[in-house]
Formats: structure tokens, C-alpha cells, sequence
């Protein structure tokens, strides 16, 4: 069993999140680097936390790692970006590795070198928000280069399309979210029922 979400940014503009009904959860994305934050995160953040009257709804806010600049303080870029907006209990991070350019990698680093910065930026992250979650989104290819080795304590998002099943990379065993779709969004699935979503999010009796 698996319940839906969707993902936005900037690029859906001023998104009507009460247009799209039925929703479990959803995902905007924050941050970029050392210095950029995302123009419509404030909005989407807002929204879904009005898109349930009970306001539980498990929200995630996704940061565009880039292997060139420094993990550390791009993860006080994403806790600080989303605590000025409101991280609350049941509130959710993500790591979106993926490449930059056609050779494939990011910011030109080696998948050894990838890994490790992108495993600090993860710990950090942890140490600045314990409580809440954090995952990692990619997609099949760029993981098998050994961009995510070190990650299997963090649990996936995989980018994976026009399959029935997704492709889980190592070092995952298993994948938590999938990207099964982008057009005309993107859209997405928990593997597990709403009441698992919760449990898995910690989202609390009340918000």
C-alpha cells in the first residue's frame, strides 16, 4: 500500500495546493547551495500546513546539495531557512543529490570525494534539527556511480519513472519515497498506509 504527495519549487510559481485534493503529504524545496533560498518556499510551507484543517500533514523541504561548497554551512542555510518559516514537530528534511552537469557528477567531484561531503551535510543537518527526519533523494544512475556510498543509514526518496516497481540503488536495501512522475508535476508515493506516514514522520496527535 502506498499513499500519494507531490513536490514543488519555484518553477510551479504561485502553486494552489487546494487544487490538487487527496494529498498525504508534500515536499517544497528550500534552499541551494550557501545562499540561495527558493522565492515560493515561504508560500508552499504556509499552504501545506493550511491543507488539512488538523494541520497533519507531513511536510518536507528539500535542499540542492552542491559538493563545492562548504556541507556544513549549507545545512545551517536549510534548518535556519525553514525555522524562520516554522519547523515543527512532524516537519521533514531532504538531501537532493543529483548531478550538475553532463559529465554526470556534481560540481565536477569524484563520487568518493561527492560522498563524504554530502555525508557531513546529512550529519549536520541531525545535529542542528534532532527529531526530524532526513532523506535522500536521487535517482538509479547517479547512485550507481557511488555518489550515496555511507548513506544507508538515511532513508531514500529514489527518482525512478515509467517503471512499476522503482530501481533501489546500493547502499539501500529498500526504498521509503518514490518519484514516480513529473509531468505536469512532480509526483510521489510512501511505501507504507497513512498511519504509517505518520509514525514514520512523528507526526504528533495535534498540531
Amino acid at each position: 500500500m502506498t499513499v500519494r504527495g507531490i513536490d514543488v519549487s519555484r518553477w510551479q510559481g504561485d502553486f494552489d495546493w487546494a487544487a490538487h485534493p487527496g494529498l498525504a503529504f508534500g515536499m517544497a524545496k528550500a534552499t541551494e547551495g550557501t545562499g540561495f533560498t527558493d522565492s515560493a518556499f515561504g508560500a508552499n510551507w504556509a499552504k501545506m500546513w493550511d491543507y488539512q484543517a488538523d494541520h497533519r500533514f507531513p511536510r518536507f523541504a528539500y535542499h540542492y546539495f552542491h559538493a563545492a561548497l562548504d556541507p556544513a554551512q549549507q545545512a545551517e542555510l536549510l534548518v535556519s531557512t525553514v525555522r524562520q518559516h516554522g519547523l515543527l514537530p512532524g516537519d521533514n528534511f531532504v538531501a537532493d543529490l543529483e548531478a550538475t552537469g553532463p559529465d554526470g557528477l556534481n560540481d565536477q567531484m569524484q563520487p568518493a570525494d561527492f560522498a563524504t561531503r554530502a555525508v557531513t551535510f546529512l550529519r549536520h543537518v541531525n545535529t542542528l534539527a534532532p527529531g526530524h527526519r532526513v532523506l535522500v533523494y536521487t535517482y538509479p544512475a547517479f547512485a550507481r556511480l557511488g555518489m550515496c556510498a555511507g548513506m544507508g543509514g538515511w532513508y531514500l526518496w529514489i527518482a525512478n519513472y515509467l517503471v512499476s516497481q522503482p530501481e533501489v540503488p546500493r547502499p539501500w536495501g529498500r526504498w521509503t519515497f518514490w518519484q514516480d512522475g513529473d509531468s505536469p508535476i512532480d509526483t510521489d508515493r510512501f511505501s507504507g498506509d497513512l498511519a504509517q506516514l505518520y509514525a514514520f514522520t512523528r507526526m504528533p496527535d495535534k498540531r
